[in-house]
């Protein structure tokens, strides 16, 4: 397998204020690349704010974005056009949530409504928007010229886009999603979350874009409670190992160990 290095590259990285995003940010950082990446609120992110005086705003772009809302997702994307980017080579959503912890007898629809708006809609919609910017993949080949001529090749991915899934979204997975209990609304947004990766992977091929459902581990970060087996660094290097690592990625659910995770 031929190693992919993303260096040089233009990264999204949406939610990257804290957790798995923040180590994430800092890693593409320190291999090189240009940075854009998101928080409620930027000005009240001090890590983002100190990594930005390290490299200067040239190489990390900072900006408000709420991934729960479409309308704050296509002025986001419409700024990045407007802030002169011309190509997103990797994107990474990254931002979600994990919502409240309630019995099963005390969910309510609010409690899924925000699991989904954030971790489901919220990543599709950057994914179009993007796209509608004209920032993600290339135009899909033109038709073939004389009748029954082939159709011209897929372009070489130029876009590759990884959603940030969890195992407890895979219905079929025997070692955690099958033990584990509660949690309907966060496990029910990430299942229908690899569903639209998998849907995305399909349709966006022609217009040389990748899609790619990542699992990050049980992590110990504030949506975990504090608790998990690793911390976010080492989750982060995990996940940019595996999308360095030249192995296909189209339409696969991986964990950052690089493991398949069963749909």
């Amino acid at each position: 397998m031929a190693v992919r290095p993303i260096t040089g590259k233009t990264v999204v990285v949406t939610g990257g204020s804290k957790g798995i995003g923040l180590s994430l940010v800092k890693g593409f950082l320190a291999r090189d690349n240009t940075v854009i990446t998101t928080s409620r609120k930027v000005s009240d992110a001090a890590a983002l704010q100190q990594l930005r005086q390290q490299y200067g705003p040239a190489r990390l772009q900072l900006a408000d974005l709420d991934a729960s809302r479409a309308a704050s997702i296509a002025q986001w994307a419409a700024g990045v056009k407007a802030a002169g980017v011309k190509h997103v080579d990797v994107l990474v959503n990254n931002a979600g949530v994990y919502g409240r912890r309630p019995a099963l007898e005390d969910f309510t629809e609010e409690d899924f409504l925000l699991a989904f708006h954030t971790n489901t809609l919220g990543p599709f919609f950057v994914v179009q928007q993007l796209i509608k910017q004209g920032l993600l993949g290339v135009p899909p080949p033109a038709a073939p010229s004389e009748p029954g001529a082939p159709p011209p090749p897929a372009p070489a991915p130029v876009s590759l886009v990884a959603n940030i899934s969890s195992i407890v979204g895979s219905n079929t997975d025997p070692t955690v999603s099958a033990v584990s209990k509660g949690g309907f609304a966060y496990r029910a947004s990430k299942a229908a979350l690899n569903v639209i990766s998998t849907t995305l992977a399909r349709d966006l091929a022609p217009s040389g874009v990748e899609v790619v459902a990542l699992h990050p581990g049980y992590v110990r970060t504030e949506l975990s409670g504090g608790n998990g087996w690793i911390d976010a660094d080492e989750s982060a290097a995990g996940l940019i190992g595996v999308l360095e690592g030249g192995g296909p990625l189209n339409g696969r659910f991986l964990s950052y160990t690089g493991e398949e995770i069963p749909w």
